[in-house]
């Protein structure tokens, strides 16, 4: 896009802003994402107190979890479900949902985070459930497990509303966990 100006001067870029990196933040950390994700989120347009930041991320298998920091793999984890996914996996993928909370259960007991971020509110989902009459997973099975797992595991569930604030959610997330270690060290 060129900014137009009288025909006696020369145009100039607009995206001069993206060449200000005074401007922008270069996010400290690097995002790694796992392998299997299908519908990996892509940090891109995170802006935070008025201000753009870049997000690099780098693709690869993880043991638990959907997004990580480098360096930071056994410390922090984070889960991301969709609605769908989340009703899945307290049904038929039920066993291994538990295995992956094991995981996360791991790190929290060693110091570190871990939780379950959802893409979709928790109404929404319950409702949804009860529409649909013959579901093997209720709204009531639902609300039992939400309330039962994050307590016996140790590990939240954020329940974010949408597929955007979800991923800002986990950016923060991941944001503030960094910050944290980095006091620390």
């Amino acid at each position: 896009m060129i900014e137009c100006g009288p025909p006696t001067k020369r145009a100039k870029p607009v995206f001069q802003f993206a060449m200000m990196t005074s401007d922008m933040v270069v996010c400290p950390f690097l995002v790694i994402v796992d392998t299997r994700e299908q519908a990996p989120w892509t940090f891109q347009n995170i802006v935070i107190e008025k201000r753009p930041w870049v997000v690099q991320r780098k693709v690869q298998t993880l043991t638990t979890g959907d997004y990580v920091v480098e360096r930071r793999e056994t410390q922090l984890c984070i889960e991301r479900k969709s609605a769908t996914d989340l009703v899945g996996s307290i049904s038929s993928g039920n066993a291994r949902f538990r295995r992956e909370h094991d995981r996360m259960a791991e790190i929290v007991q060693s110091g570190g985070f871990a939780c379950v971020v959802i893409e979709g509110s928790f109404s929404t989902i319950c409702e949804e459930l009860d529409a649909e009459i013959g579901r093997r997973v209720t709204s009531s099975m639902m609300i039992g497990v939400t309330a039962s797992w994050p307590q016996k595991y140790q590990v939240p569930w954020f329940f974010a509303g949408d597929r955007r604030y979800a991923e800002l959610l986990a950016f923060r997330i991941m944001l503030k966990f960094w910050k944290e270690r980095k006091k620390d060290e």
